[in-house]
């Protein structure tokens, strides 16, 4: 039976004073989890190659680190630079990248939070991992399954930690503002798609709710029509 968890409201998130580590703060889903951290009364702290487009972490007034993915001792330097209450890691390939970062990169950024002395860790994938790869077609996983493939191994690594984790498996991302409609599920099979901002938002929800802690969601907005789906 499908467990849905419509978290997403219109009342205000409760504001904290929490120091954030954020991994893939760059990226379109993690700016927009490092805006929402931000209004959420959290410092944020963006971990970012040297060669990384910082302008908007920079213009929102975020705090940036260096660090690489693929260098685990300088990844170890910036998770201990300043010590965190807490970590969010967004980052993940697209296909055909040369860099596989979904499993050698999140082993990396988890080793390094464990380094770290950091407790909470929300890890963002996507569906077709793990259990829910049944959720996804054939044709979709002809073009998506080796990627998500290495995203299950990254879910498996953090599960096999001592940390205080959360996986949350969006569907497939737009840019939208947030829709109010979407869903947590913890159904595999549940798919579709879901705006970039309500992912953000289900992510502060559930760095705010200690039920949330081992468990993994699939994130969707049923309203969103998905082409070729009745």
């Amino acid at each position: 039976m499908s467990t849905a968890h419509h978290i997403i409201g219109d009342g205000d998130l409760i504001m904290t004073d929490k120091k954030a580590l954020l991994f893939g703060g760059t990226g379109r889903t993690g700016l927009e989890i490092m805006h929402l951290l931000q209004a959420h009364g959290d410092h944020v702290i963006v971990v970012a190659r040297d060669d990384s487009n910082t302008v908007d972490v920079e213009a929102a007034g975020a705090t940036i680190v260096r660090g690489d993915v693929f260098d685990p001792e300088a990844l170890t330097a910036a998770a201990t630079s300043a010590p965190c209450d807490l970590a969010i890691c967004t980052i993940g390939n697209r296909p055909g990248a040369d860099r596989k970062v979904d499993f050698d990169g999140v082993r990396n950024v988890v080793d390094s939070c464990v380094a770290a002395g950091i407790t909470r860790f929300v890890l963002i994938t996507s569906i077709g991992c793990g259990n829910s790869r049944s959720a996804l077609s054939e044709q979709t996983l002809k073009f998506l399954g080796p990627m998500c493939e290495r995203k299950t191994q990254g879910e498996d690594y953090l599960c096999a930690t001592d940390l205080n984790w959360t996986i949350i498996r969006p569907g497939g991302l737009s840019s939208d503002p947030p829709s109010g409609n979407a869903i947590l599920s913890e159904d595999p099979l549940t798919s579709g798609e879901i705006n970039r901002s309500d992912v953000a938002r289900f992510t502060i929800e559930c760095l705010d709710n200690p039920g949330s802690t081992g468990r993994i969601y699939s994130a969707v907005d049923p309203k969103i029509r998905v082409p070729g789906q009745p």
